[in-house]
């Protein structure tokens, strides 16, 4: 297979890390970004030095994902795992992080020989079970990888870890092609007042009685209707009864769904993620199972029922419709946890420090006013407001004083900034060329442009010796709010179009 640049530099900083000294090393690449192949690539380059490997997993899916992978690059390997039978002759192992831990204490248990050792999901290397692997090779090489280097109370991995090599992030990824663009839309706000933190997040039986309730679970169905337009989606829950409840609703509703948790058999869970493939089911409903290592690209919704503090889950659930698939042109995260408020924009990841200590990312406290999240009380969309984009991208609708105070008593909003640059002869020439096109292309009658001028800027144009110039994303969002303020004064909706 061949790598994609990205990968290519990622292993180079890994070998010159190496030669540096470093002998744990953690990737950390974004979900969809190809930890697997990257792996597999070391791995294979490894083999031919002669050097013996050993590949460590949490879960099923993540081995037989590896194996899989092996086999594109033509590595012949083991398997360690319950219901396996391993080829204990290989040079490289893939090997269950449990079977492992079972089976290594037996005296008839020959121990994989490892110079190379690679840990997925490695922000799970403090658990006791990955520390007791890592010193049972104290010589080997130790690679972790993770899309997420912090662990669930927002500690980082520094005691692990000598050295930290980043493969690229969601923003340049996306900008390259490599992920989608997600879009965010927040339709309401969970109260969380009152929850205790227990181990750096929500206490899960309290978080349960808060979300699990009929009419935030109808709101979820509403929303999806309105905004999900029928896309594959995956809802994350915040326990199992939930992710059943949700489910069901979906299902009452009349849209195809199902439900996974870690507690069903697994030929029932397999037969549940192919119905989500296949598309006999649009809405799949999980609680604590497809957080991590889950790949079904063609999904292109996610719905967060589930508050968390940390902020690797957050990245982790977002995450997993990022991957491109054909027909696929973004993703649509529906936020009903108050998720983007509590940790932001998923592509605003910042720059990954190794410490033992919180993870090092800007507060809320202190975040720029244009990074905070701002909700469109017309279409829900969430932006960021800026000076020059002060306008809903998606409907065009401008936030009225009404709307600032709504949203601030709901927790939402920080006061917008007051805008220092007016609105220029320039910008609104451009936006009535604008409309002039618009109306060529439709057959509209004339006048319609300069109508339209006045609902937005409360006058005619001052001059109409303009040449009509293409429509831009400023023109189409406000044509699409006025479409939206028409559809409802006549007690219709609205559904627009990816």
């Amino acid at each position: 297979m061949r790598l994609r640049d990205y990968q290519e530099i990622a292993l180079e900083n890994l070998r010159e890390s190496m030669r540096v000294g470093n002998k744990r090393i953690l990737l950390v690449a974004p979900t969809g970004s190809g930890k697997t192949v990257i792996a597999s690539a070391m791995i294979q380059a490894a083999e031919q030095r002669l050097k013996n490997c050993l590949f460590v997993a949490h879960r099923r899916e993540l081995v037989n994902q590896c194996s899989d992978k092996l086999r594109q690059f033509d590595v012949s390997h083991g398997v360690l795992m319950a219901g396996r039978s391993g080829n204990i002759g290989a040079r490289t192992q893939v090997a269950s992080i449990q079977t492992y831990t079972i089976r290594k204490d037996n005296k008839y248990f020959m121990k994989p020989r490892a110079d190379l050792i690679i840990l997925d999901e490695a922000h799970r290397s403090v658990s006791k079970s990955f520390q007791d692997l890592i010193n049972e090779y104290p010589d080997a090489y130790v690679i972790g990888l993770t899309a997420t280097p912090v662990r669930n109370d927002g500690k980082g991995l520094g005691g692990v870890y000598d050295d930290l090599v980043e493969c690229g992030n969601i923003r340049k990824l996306t900008s390259e092609g490599y992920l989608v663009p997600n879009r965010v839309v927040a339709p309401t706000m969970p109260d969380l007042q009152g929850l205790k933190i227990m181990a750096g997040d929500y206490e899960k039986r309290g978080l349960n009685t808060r979300m699990n309730k009929p009419k935030l679970v109808g709101d979820l169905v509403t929303h999806w209707i309105r905004h999900a337009e029928n896309r594959p989606t995956v809802v994350f829950a915040t326990s199992i009864a939930h992710s059943r409840f949700i489910a069901k609703i979906f299902k009452d509703n009349g849209i195809p769904a199902g439900h996974v948790d870690g507690e069903m058999d697994e030929l029932e869970r397999e037969t549940v993620l192919h119905d989500l493939h296949t598309g006999k089911i649009k809405v799949l409903s999980n609680c604590q199972v497809l957080t991590e290592g889950w790949d079904e690209p063609k999904v292109s919704c996610v719905v967060l029922a589930r508050p968390t503090k940390s902020y690797g889950m957050y990245l982790q659930m977002v995450g997993r419709s990022l991957r491109p698939f054909e027909g696929k042109d973004d993703t649509l995260i529906i936020d009903h946890a108050g998720c983007v408020y509590e940790h932001g924009f998923p592509e605003d990841v910042p720059e990954w420090e190794l410490t033992e200590d919180k993870i090092t990312r800007p507060k809320k406290k202190s975040t720029p006013i244009e990074k905070q999240p701002f909700t469109c009380t017309q279409c829900n969309a969430v932006y960021q407001p800026t000076r020059v984009y002060r306008t809903c991208p998606v409907c065009g609708h401008a936030p009225t004083e009404a709307d600032k105070k709504v949203l601030i008593k709901q927790g939402r909003l920080v006061e917008l900034e007051k805008a220092k640059d007016e609105i220029t002869a320039q910008n609104k020439q451009d936006f009535y060329a604008q409309l002039l096109y618009h109306s060529k292309q439709k057959g509209y009658k004339q006048g319609w442009a300069d109508w339209t001028f006045k609902e937005k800027f409360g006058h005619f144009p001052h001059s109409k010796r303009v040449m009509p110039m293409p429509v831009g994303d400023e023109v189409k969002g406000f044509l699409r709010h006025l479409q939206i303020k028409k559809a409802k004064s006549n007690g219709g909706a609205y559904v627009g179009r990816r």
